[in-house]
């Protein structure tokens, strides 16, 4: 168990609280360890990067006064003082894909917990805005959510006489990005890249969804009316998170009006060229 040690987290981050109540039930660290970073005293803000600490959660050691951060901390706190599991992940083959993860998910924690902006009176603790991670997380929720679909929407198409062709769920999925990529900078500019990465985290949402159908019809038949009924439930799911998100935004209706246009649009075409 980790203890003398303060791990600043953002107390108005889900996913920052899951993970700190975590390492507590496994008794990874003692009670005192998990600190929020918006209510940390001068004594630790003096000796700890606070601005390096929204991007990279910090591990303060109480004793030496030393801070470390990201992957870094993460890998202090699962190896436990243990060389035997932290040396292997230090290795540059191990630890350079393992920085790159961190880094993925540290710059879009905010668009994929999809959490409410911090109150005002608050200290900000939102990772700094970053291009590359930004695209790259788009990208590969439009690739993921393509591939899900391409085996699920088969499952449909083909009960119906028809089937379409492999590329056409990628690019109805990047189509959407472009066509909601062009709407929000019409309609609010400045919240066009959190609103475009809050929407591929809805999208990623509803493929997980739909990965229990999935493997469940690898070991029993599953009649073509269960996959439609199931695809418009995670549907209405995802709707009613957009909805969430795009209020936390303060973005009004226009977003989710134009997100349902597309893929009623779509849905006509396809029916169209392809039935």
């Amino acid at each position: 168990m980790i203890s003398n040690h303060k791990l600043l987290i953002d107390k108005n981050c889900p996913m920052c609280n899951i993970y700190g109540s975590t390492f507590k039930k496994l008794n990874m660290v003692d009670q005192d360890t998990i600190s929020p970073y918006q209510l940390v005293g001068q004594d630790l803000t003096a000796t700890i990067d606070m601005h390096r600490a929204q991007n990279e959660v910090a591990l303060h050691d109480t004793v030496t006064g030393t801070t470390i951060y990201g992957l870094d901390s993460m890998i202090e706190l699962f190896s436990q003082g243990k060389s035997w599991i932290k040396k292997p992940l230090k290795f540059p083959f191990i630890y350079f894909p393992l920085k790159q993860l961190y880094k993925f998910i540290t710059y879009n924690r905010k668009v994929i917990a999809g959490n409410k902006k911090s109150p005002v009176e608050d200290r900000t603790c939102e990772p700094d805005f970053n291009y590359f991670y930004r695209t790259l997380f788009i990208f590969f929720t439009a690739i993921f959510t393509g591939l899900v679909l391409n085996s699920y929407t088969y499952q449909i198409t083909d009960y119906f006489g028809f089937q379409t062709p492999w590329y056409v769920e990628y690019m109805i999925c990047f189509g959407q990005v472009v066509w909601q990529g062009v709407m929000i900078t019409l309609w609010s500019r400045k919240n066009s890249w959190d609103y475009l990465g809050n929407m591929s985290a809805v999208s990623t949402l509803g493929g997980i969804l739909l990965l229990p159908i999935l493997l469940l019809q690898q070991f029993i038949e599953l009649h073509p009316f269960l996959y439609i009924g199931y695809f418009m439930l995670v549907v209405g799911g995802m709707l009613f998170e957009h909805i969430r998100r795009c209020r936390n935004m303060h973005l009004g209706w226009i977003p989710t009006v134009s997100w349902l246009t597309f893929r009623n649009v779509v849905l006509g075409i396809i029916i169209l060229l392809f039935s």
